[in-house]
Order: structure tokens, then sequence, then C-alpha cells
């Protein structure tokens, strides 16, 4: 049986959250790794995160423990890099695609935020913008990635209208039982209520020694390997702390936001829907 549900992205846009959700299901099985990026394993090789992929079919398949009516995965590098779509397509016609859109200005920050945190990135985001060819990664990864409308459009060309759902993260924040049922029609499984608790909330380092140690890849790495999934969550308890998310200027917000209006009134067109929302905020 092959994989037939491919959440695609956009990265932060609430992905991680319905993987989990979908994870629950009792007709659904869900990757034992959330972003296999089997369709992008040569695309995710060259990017600065080191992302892990699967490029064994063998490997790949074993990620999916029990038969399910419903094979899902979640890869967001899928939906930004061109030949994915007609990858999975030749891997599965048959494929159900969920595309999770946020607004594009809050997605450009929110991995910009992370990328810092975990060291990534030591440039301010004003310093990106305007030496975008100095910075290619990171203004592909920040800006980029939230050029929706020919991302989408690849899809649209590859897959059926029937087979692609888009959800919007405004809605699936403001009523995620609403989405979740909606999505159950969609996948043709049973509606459920589950635990619609935030699964990626923003944590700060309780410290400044924290702080320097989070940004240290190979103790993060060494801390994955030794440690449970469930041993690491109490310590994130331990020395993280959920906070409000930094603030950003107007100005720079109103300058993320002028590159992408073009963008945003052709996905209104693409999608027939009235996303004034974004425009303004």
């Amino acid at each position: 049986m092959k994989v037939n549900t491919f959440i695609v992205g956009a990265p932060k846009a609430g992905t991680t959250s319905l993987h989990f959700y979908l994870s629950k299901h009792e007709n659904v099985c869900m990757s034992t790794i959330k972003e296999p990026n089997f369709f992008s394993s040569k695309e995710v090789a060259s990017l600065y995160y080191a992302s892990k992929s699967m490029d064994s079919s063998e490997d790949y398949h074993r990620l999916f423990s029990t038969p399910k009516k419903v094979l899902g995965e979640a890869s967001v590098s899928y939906l930004f890099y061109e030949e994915v779509p007609k990858r999975i397509f030749d891997y599965n016609p048959e494929a159900k695609i969920i595309i999770m859109l946020r607004n594009p200005v809050e997605r450009a920050l929110s991995p910009y935020l992370m990328d810092c945190r975990l060291g990534f990135c030591n440039i301010s985001m004003e310093n990106i913008l305007l030496n975008r060819d100095k910075f290619p990664q990171f203004f592909q990864q920040f800006m980029e990635l939230g050029l929706y409308h020919s991302q989408v459009e690849n899809y649209l060309s590859v897959f059926s209208k029937e087979q692609i759902k888009i959800i919007f993260y405004d809605d699936f924040k403001t009523d995620t039982q609403a989405v979740m049922n909606e999505l159950a029609d969609f996948l043709e499984i049973e509606k459920f209520d589950s635990d619609y608790s935030v699964q990626n909330p923003f944590l700060s380092p309780s410290s400044p020694l924290i702080s320097f140690l989070y940004t240290l890849s190979w103790i993060r790495k060494s801390f994955k390997v030794l440690l449970s999934k469930k041993r690491l969550e109490q310590l994130k308890k331990v020395f993280f702390m959920q906070n409000d998310k930094p603030t950003f200027s107007e100005e720079l917000k109103l300058k993320i936001r002028a590159y992408y209006l073009s963008d945003i009134e052709k996905l209104e067109g693409l999608l027939e829907v009235d996303l004034n929302k974004w425009k303004k905020e």
C-alpha cells in the first residue's frame, strides 16, 4: 500500500500540529518521522539546516508501521520545489494533498526567529532584505517560501482540485475542530475529537548559558540520540520558558508586506478567496 496523503507545507503554518492530530485517528497512520523529505531529498541536501531525508524507498515505507486507510506524512519542503508535485503524482496519482497557508509576513518572521534561536542566523532581518544576493538561502527560507501563488499553482497543474485541500492557518488556529471535521470529510474518515493544544509553541531559553548551548547543533543532536522523547519534553519544561514572540517594527513589516502584495493578489485569483486581511495586517 502506497502513501496516499501528503501535508506539503507551508513551513510554520501549523503542519506539526496537523501531523500530530491526524496521528491520533484510528484510521490514520502518519510517518514516524514527521518530515522524511523523500520526494525532495536532492533539494534539501544543500540547505544549511542539514535536514535529514529518506532517499531509499524501503526506508521510506518503513516509516509507516501499520496499514491504515490513510497513510500520511508532512514534509514542508514539498511545497516550494517545483519538481516535487510531479514526483508525488508519478508515485501515487491518487494521492491527496494538504496545503496549509499562513499570512506570509507572519510566516517569514517565524522561521527567522527559529533560526536565530537555533544559532543558524545572527543577521538582522533588515540586512537580509537589503542584501538578498549576499544571503540567498536566508532570503529563500524566510521570504521566497511565502510566495505561495506559483507553489500552489504547481500542484493544481498536476493534481485535480478534488485531490487538494487548502487550509488557512488563521482558520486552523481559530476553530481547529471545524477544520479537522472538514479534513475528515476530505480524507473520507470518521470525524473525531482530540486535544487541540499547541504542539509547537514559541520557547525561549531560561538563561544565557542555556541559550548559548542550544545554538550548538552537536549538543541538540546528542540529546535527541541519547534521550527518549518523553525525557526531552521533561527537560524542555525545566530549561525553556513559553514566552510571547519578540516583536518587529512596523516599518520592517511594511517592507515585507510590500514584497508579497502582488503574489497575494494572484493567489486570491487562483483560489477565488478574499485575502484582504493579509494585505493589511
